[in-house]
């Protein structure tokens, strides 16, 4: 960053005069960034609030919220088309997974200088946390969120299907097993749901049950797609066998992600998800528990996705707004509002140390379990700017296999032809 020293002092003296509400205007005005934040639901409403506190106290920085036109799946291809352009923001929503891609974009700014100020307490953020947000030695943004994957389960469904919760030993096989008898096609009533609709999350809950099985998504040096091995094709025919044969998955092919809604209204038995929905839930009055995932042979291994503010270069007096807005927002007093207000789980050490942890974990049953559950999240999604074209290709096989249109070994070898091919190609 050039005129480094000058931002981290810019930064320093923003970040601790954060709280000072007598602050008045720049001459020229406010420096005003925008923010691209995906959100929906219970997080929208807590980052426009959090936006709404900080201007109250940051006369010379104004923050104007959008959602971006899309959600966070469909953040990365909306952000790539922006920076064709000039309409693009000053800081983004978007997964940790990717952060290769985006870094590699001249207008993405680098922030290595300013998380070097001590007013920022970097080392504070969790290790994987300020790995994902660095690519080759630069700095992108600041983290976001920290999440796994977990199974929420209907209470009610369950016993009205005479089924016990999930124990802590419990299989794919049971896992199956649970929805086949939970479902009840005359009610509308399903055991599991899986998305279809082409994004990342169709593939999230795949990757788990390959690693647990001793599989993976690319080989070591991430030229070659390995995912349509054994094991992943094992993953694939169970959720086959559970959509086309058992009848018991519900396929989503709705963005919006349909899925929650049944959950939330007693038509679906079990709910591969993460932290984010708990809000949610609390609103809707579900009688929920949280359970890790089905494992195999012993293993439970989850996947987690540390997501990203990334911050985009229009000029230095914009970047260092973001920065000190980012700095602000992800500081652990702020965090924990977000917490208590989403069910989002602690992105630093030190959040966990405050007064009003305490009731944010009694605030939302089951949290300790999937904060607990980050133990088993153990790998990441391969670190390559070609991911998101091998997501995209596995999650076209996935619908494809789930709609009866493929058997799982024909799906993912035509996708793995298209990702060994998307790899090949220089600089991926």
């Amino acid at each position: 960053m050039r005129r480094a020293l000058a931002a981290a002092a810019v930064l320093a003296l923003a970040v601790t005069g954060c709280g000072a509400g007598g602050k008045e205007p720049a001459a020229n005005g406010p420096v005003e960034i925008t923010i691209w934040h995906g959100q929906e639901d219970a997080s929208a409403k807590s980052i426009e609030k959090l936006v709404a506190e900080f201007n109250r106290s940051h006369p010379d920085i104004k923050v104007d919220t959008e959602s971006g036109g899309a959600t966070a799946d469909g953040m990365l291809p909306k952000i790539t088309a922006a920076l064709t352009s000039d309409a693009y923001p000053d800081i983004a929503y978007l997964y940790g997974s990717w952060a290769p891609n985006i870094a590699r974009n001249p207008k993405t700014a680098d922030l290595t200088e300013f998380v070097k100020d001590p007013a920022v307490k970097w080392q504070d953020f969790w290790a994987s946390e300020r790995e994902a947000v660095t690519v080759n030695g630069k700095v992108i943004g600041f983290p976001a969120v920290v999440d796994n994957m977990v199974v929420l389960y209907n209470k009610k469904v369950l016993a009205g299907a005479g089924l016990k919760p999930p124990g802590p030993d419990w299989t794919w096989d049971d896992f199956r097993a649970m929805a086949k008898r939970s479902t009840d096609a005359k009610a509308g009533v399903f055991g599991a749901t899986w998305p279809i609709s082409g994004g990342e999350e169709a593939v999230w809950g795949l990757w788990p049950m390959v690693w647990q099985a001793g599989g993976d998504i690319l080989t070591p040096d991430h030229k070659k797609a390995v995912f349509n091995s054994a094991q992943g094709q094992q993953a694939l025919d169970r959720l086959r066998a559970m959509a086309v044969d058992d009848k018991s998955l519900y396929l989503d092919s709705s963005p919006a992600e349909k899925g929650q809604k049944l959950f939330e209204s007693g038509r679906l038995a079990m709910f591969m998800s993460g932290p984010w929905v708990l809000p949610d839930l609390q609103a809707a009055k579900v009688d929920y528990g949280v359970s890790p995932l089905p494992g195999t042979n012993g293993n439970h291994e989850t996947i987690s996705g540390p997501d990203n503010w990334v911050v985009f270069r229009h000029d230095e007096p914009r970047v260092k707004a973001a920065a000190t807005f980012l700095a602000w927002l992800t500081a652990a007093e702020r965090q924990l509002v977000w917490m208590s207000d989403t069910g989002s789980l602690p992105i630093r050490e030190s959040i966990t140390k405050l007064p009003g942890y305490q009731d944010y974990l009694k605030k939302y049953p089951g949290i300790d379990v999937i904060s607990a559950n980050l133990a088993n999240a153990k790998r990441v999604r391969p670190p390559t700017t070609r991911y998101p074209r091998v997501s995209a290709f596995v999650a076209e096989g996935i619908a494809q296999a789930l709609l009866g249109k493929s058997d799982a070994k024909t799906a993912l070898d035509e996708a793995a032809r298209k990702a060994d091919a998307a790899l090949a190609v220089p600089g991926s």
